[in-house]
């Protein structure tokens, strides 16, 4: 009898010891799932300088032009908010859509945006759902951004002309909405993908952004928790999958000394993707997102040599000029 008892106290005593570390473990996952998904942007970040010289004469560029407003509403009825940029080219049917990165927002992308106008395109920046002017409490790494990229392309269209030719350009995480929007029926309108820094798995990024491996002992908790408020999981933001059956034309734009997103990934993003014109560019000594920033004229020239002709662009105009 006394036996019985002690094991009865060591199993309830194991019990208890499994429900404080399984109540541990999800605190920790749903602090985890806060500080990425939710608490991103609190208090607001601001990765870009506008008082930087590379980005000063952008910005006042950007005050100065004509632009609009723009609002689309989202499949959950968020407000969404983007700058609309006329061409400098009065019968262009060529439109850039430039999508910022995590923690980003649309004017960040103005030296972008400044640069396809030089190219003679109309252009739409946009601010992902919760990030810049647009609503939302939560972000997806691009998984419910791609439905909201699919409206801003017919957006576009409805508002602009059927016959657009349209770009997108994405950065880091707009690289991989980018992508991952090829999942669903886009119109043929899309010509290219210009893909700066864009991941091959949202998982692999997670652990090469905080440098812990340890990270992925809580992938099961963190996909309980995003599946319970958002009804989808980590594995399923893989842009790699999508880019096996790609065929649209793209350049990927690589950060030799990316971290975040090595060039493994940019190589194996170019070499699963069936498409007929695909490249990529390796800027030296540029971190994650800094392709642009460290050599923007290399970049820019690139981007010029792979859409002249698709887009019909006979010169180019340097942002300087």
């Amino acid at each position: 009898m006394i036996l019985l008892f002690i094991s009865i106290n060591k199993l309830f005593f194991i019990a208890i010891i499994a429900l404080v570390l399984i109540i541990l473990y999800l605190f920790i996952s749903y602090w985890i799932y806060r500080s990425i998904f939710v608490d991103f942007n609190n208090p607001p970040m601001n990765l870009v300088d506008q008082e930087d010289d590379f980005y000063k004469n952008s910005y006042q560029w950007f005050q100065e032009i004509p632009k609009e407003d723009i609002y689309i509403t989202s499949y959950d009825s968020l407000k969404l908010h983007g700058y609309y940029i006329p061409s400098m080219e009065k019968k262009s049917n060529n439109l850039a859509i430039v999508v910022h990165g995590y923690q980003s927002k649309a004017t960040d992308m103005i030296i972008i945006g400044q640069m396809y106008v030089k190219m003679g395109f109309q252009v739409i920046l946009i601010d992902l759902r919760g990030h810049g002017l647009s609503e939302g409490t939560f972000t997806t790494f691009g998984f419910y951004e791609k439905y909201d990229l699919k409206k801003w392309i017919n957006y576009a269209l409805h508002t602009h002309g059927a016959d657009l030719n349209i770009l997108i350009h994405g950065v880091s995480m707009g690289a991989a909405t980018a992508m991952l929007v090829t999942e669903l029926d886009i119109p043929k309108n899309v010509k290219f993908f210009l893909l700066d820094s864009g991941f091959t798995t949202v998982k692999k990024t997670f652990i090469n952004t905080r440098k812990n491996n340890g990270l992925k002992l809580f992938f099961p908790g963190l996909n309980l928790i995003i599946y319970s408020k958002h009804k989808f999981i980590l594995n399923q933001v893989n842009p790699e999958k999508y880019m096996r059956k790609n065929t649209i034309p793209f350049l990927i734009v690589q950060g030799e000394k990316d971290k975040v997103v090595p060039i493994s990934m940019g190589e194996r993003l170019l070499e699963v993707s069936p498409a007929s014109q695909k490249d990529i560019i390796v800027i030296e000594d540029a971190n994650h997102a800094l392709g642009f920033y460290v050599d923007f004229d290399k970049c820019q020239t690139k981007v010029f040599e792979d859409i002249k002709k698709i887009f019909k662009i006979k010169k180019i105009y340097k942002i300087n000029e």
